[in-house]
This record gives C-alpha cells, structure tokens and sequence, in this order.
C-alpha cells in the first residue's frame, strides 16, 4: 500500500469531489491504484509539491493540465477576489493583464472557510535558464507591463518575487513536462524536450495575491501595516512605524530580482559581480531599489526607462548571454546561425503609444507615504504587524 506524504492528505481525502467536479488527480490517488515495485515508478508514486495547499490534475472534459490551489478565506480574506477581478471582463480581456487567468472556484464541501482555484498549469518564470539578453528583456518587458496593469487598477500586489512569476510553458515544453519533477517528460521517464524562448516567445504572468490589496485614490496613498512576502529586504519593511505605502515596495521586489538574479548574478569567488552583457541595466535598478520610497519611480517610469536603456542596444548585443554564462561556444554558433536566419533577438513590440503623464495627486497615491495623524494610529499598526 501506498503512504501518502502528509501534503498530499487533502487531497487524497477530496478526490471523488474534484473527479464529481471536473478535475482529476494523479493515478496514485485512485483507491484502485497498484503500487509498483520499479524503484523509477516508486520515484513517481513518492512525487509531492512542497506546499500542501498546492495540487496538479487534469481537466477530465478536455485533458488540459491545470493546478489547483486551496485558499483559505479566513487567512487570505482577498485573494480570490482579486483573482476574480483580473479574471473577469472586461479586465481580463485587456492584452496587458498579465495575472493568471482563473478557470473555476470551487467551495471545499467539508470546510467553507476553504476555496480551491483552479487555474492552468504554468512554470516558474526562469526555468529553463534565459540564454539571451533579449529573453530577459521581453521577460521583465512584460513582467512590468503586468504590475502596471494592477496598480492602474489601484491593486498592489505585495508580493512578486520571483516564485510568483511564471510563463507559459505550452509551446516552451511541446512535449508538456512533469508537475513536480519539472525537468522530465510528463511520465517521469526521460528528459523534457525544450526549445529556447527566442523560437516561441513565452507569455508571463503573475500569481498569488493572497497578500494583494485593492486601494481607493480618492483616500490618499495607502497606509498599510508591513506584511512580509518572500523578499524581506525592502529598507521601508524594517522601520517604525511597521507601516509603508505597498505601491513602492511593488517596485523595489521587482528592482531587488533583476538585481541579484540578473545583473548581479555573475560570481567572482564569494562576491557577486555585474553581468557585462546586463551592464546597461545598472541605472535602472539603482532606481528602483533606492532607500527612500518617495524616490523610486512609478512602474509607468520603470517601463519608460527600460524602452530608453534598450532602444540602443544592437540585435548582437541582444544576443549575448542572458544570465550566468559567461561564455557558451553552442550559444555563440546558436546565435550566428539566428542572425544569419534573421531570426529576431526581441519579438516585435506593439505600440504603446504616449504614456501620459500622472496628475500629481496620483502620482503621490503611488510614491508617498501618508503619515498617520495620531499615537493611536501608529500603536495600532504595530500591534498587527506580523
């Protein structure tokens, strides 16, 4: 008999649910299945996600991979509402949303307090490893045009680091990939078949808005209680008051991962030293991680910044390594052959047109902090900061 890791208990206990409601999980779930005694299928039988509020299934009407997740409303009173919101239309209509599409929200029968979102199936934004400089501008390109779209609907999303970033991996990996063991084939038999960004341009999306929030301008910039997410480094996180405005720290997360992830993520013994070929990134992470809140540009200012910093760039200089190579001989001839080919180092961008540029009471409600008038106020953050 199979023993199920202790993540994998909710689920076991709500399988004939999902099935009745559409989704159906693993073999290994089924009370019919039979346990192998090939240690390569064992290695499959003992998979499990490393949250236990996280499952992978497939659409029984048509097959396609999804994930579900479940919510628990009490802790995270938002987060399917916001879901919803970018879900629905008209937003979720509009090209430049780039929040995870919701396909269902189930209510678990047992608990109330839970909801199960159901959404398609994605894979972190960096695996596998970006080759280009190029893929790392359309990459963050559209990371950003994403975190725009949410705060010019007043939501901040409070927590985009890098594990709640995620592509579509459906022309990435033609051959669909593992659940868990992401790097093999979906029957854990064999490597996964990839091909490189450049020959499918991947959209990505953000996820997770258990620590979103949806602000109204028309109150001023958002006094809000410090909440950590997985970065915990922004200076403003570590002050008193424990209050901030979430907009700012929006940018900072995102500053900090093109930082250390990217332009930084070269290595020189046990010192972190700038990627030549990220070099002309340097100025706008400066900006975007600077100590004072106040001072750190709109997200508008961010995707301005980066179309001035890239407009100058050669398509060979779009070319070069994107990440941690720091030479790679199958990337080089890979890359002449693409510029002999014509294939293009950025897919084509569509016009923007004139960002206009924000009133300056808008523009506040996303850069300042709105001081708390009393005592009271501020012992009362404080008394809620976790």
């Amino acid at each position: 008999m199979l023993e199920f890791n202790p993540r994998d208990i909710y689920w076991l206990e709500h399988r004939s649910f999902l099935e009745a409601s559409g989704y159906r999980l693993r073999p290994k779930f089924n009370p019919e299945y039979i346990l192998n005694p090939n240690p390569a299928a064992r290695r499959e039988d003992w998979a499990t996600h490393t949250r236990h509020t996280i499952m992978d299934a497939h659409r029984i009407s048509d097959g396609q991979p999804v994930m579900l997740k479940a919510v628990s409303t009490r802790i995270h009173p938002h987060e399917v509402e916001i879901a919803r919101l970018f879900s629905s239309p008209p937003l979720s209509e509009d090209p430049k949303n780039h929040c995870i599409p919701i396909f269902d929200v189930l209510t678990d029968p047992d608990d109330t307090d839970k909801q199960i979102i159901v959404m398609p199936r994605l894979l972190r934004f960096d695996r596998p490893m970006f080759e280009t400089v190029g893929e790392v501008v359309d990459c963050f390109r559209q990371i950003f045009e994403g975190i725009e779209f949410m705060h010019q609907n007043f939501v901040a999303h409070r927590d985009c680091w890098g594990p709640n970033l995620a592509q579509d991996p459906s022309l990435l990996f033609p051959d669909g990939f593992h659940p868990i063991y992401i790097s093999q084939d979906p029957q854990n038999q064999h490597k996964a078949r990839h091909i490189s960004r450049t020959e499918c341009w991947p959209r990505f999306f953000l996820l997770d808005f258990g620590l979103s929030r949806r602000y109204d301008p028309a109150n001023g910039p958002p006094l809000e209680r410090v909440i950590y997410g997985g970065d915990r480094s922004p200076p403003e996180q570590h002050k008193r008051p424990a209050i901030c405005n979430p907009f700012p720290t929006d940018i900072y997360v995102l500053g900090n991962l093109l930082k250390n992830d990217f332009v930084y993520s070269r290595r020189l013994g046990k010192k972190s030293v700038i990627l030549p070929s990220l070099r002309f990134l340097e100025p706008l992470v400066e900006a975007m991680t600077r100590p004072d809140p106040a001072t750190r540009p709109t997200i508008g200012e961010v995707i301005d910044q980066l179309d001035v910093l890239c407009n100058d760039l050669s398509s060979w200089h779009l070319r070069r390594p994107g990440r941690k190579y720091a030479f790679n001989l199958r990337l080089f001839f890979q890359q002449i052959m693409r510029t002999l080919k014509r294939v293009p180092p950025l897919p084509q961008k569509a016009s923007q047109g004139h960002r206009p540029a924000l009133s300056e009471s808008i523009r506040m409600f996303y850069t300042e902090m709105r001081l708390p008038m009393t005592t009271a106020t501020i012992d009362d953050c404080e008394l809620h900061e976790k």
